[in-house]
C-alpha cells in the first residue's frame, strides 16, 4: 500500500519565498528604495531616479507594487499621480537598512581579498 502524497496546495509557502516573490528582482528592490529616500514621485522623477530603467519595466514594476499592496497613487495633484509608499511598503524601511548595513560588510570583505 502507497500513502498518498500531500496536497501541496493546502501546504503554506515560505514567507521567505513570498517576500523574495513579491519584491525580488533587481528594479522593485530599486524602485521601493527610492521611494523610501526621496517620497513621493511622480513617474518620470522615478525614471530619473531608478537609473537605467526602461519605461516599460518603470510601468510593469510600479503596476506590480501597487497590487501587492507596497505603493498606492496618490490622488491626482495635476496631470500627473505621484507614487507613494503604504503602510506595508513603509514597513521594509528596517528591512533596507539591514541590506545596507550587510552591503557595507560586504564592500569591506571584497576590498581585503
Amino acid at each position: 500500500m502507497t500513502k498518498a502524497l500531500p496536497n501541496t496546495s493546502s501546504i503554506t509557502q515560505c514567507p521567505v519565498e513570498e517576500a523574495i516573490r513579491i519584491i525580488g528582482g533587481k528594479w522593485k528592490l530599486l524602485v521601493l528604495r527610492s521611494l523610501l529616500l526621496n517620497g513621493p514621485q511622480r513617474y518620470n522623477e522615478l525614471l530619473r531616479t531608478v537609473t537605467a530603467i526602461s519605461q516599460k519595466e518603470l510601468t510593469r514594476n510600479l503596476r506590480e507594487l501597487t497590487c501587492a499592496g507596497l505603493i498606492a497613487a496618490s490622488p491626482k495633484i495635476s496631470r500627473t499621480t505621484p507614487y507613494d509608499l503604504t503602510k506595508l511598503g513603509k514597513s521594509l524601511m528596517p528591512v533596507f537598512k539591514n541590506l545596507l548595513t550587510w552591503g557595507q560588510r560586504l564592500s569591506a570583505h571584497v576590498q581585503v581579498r
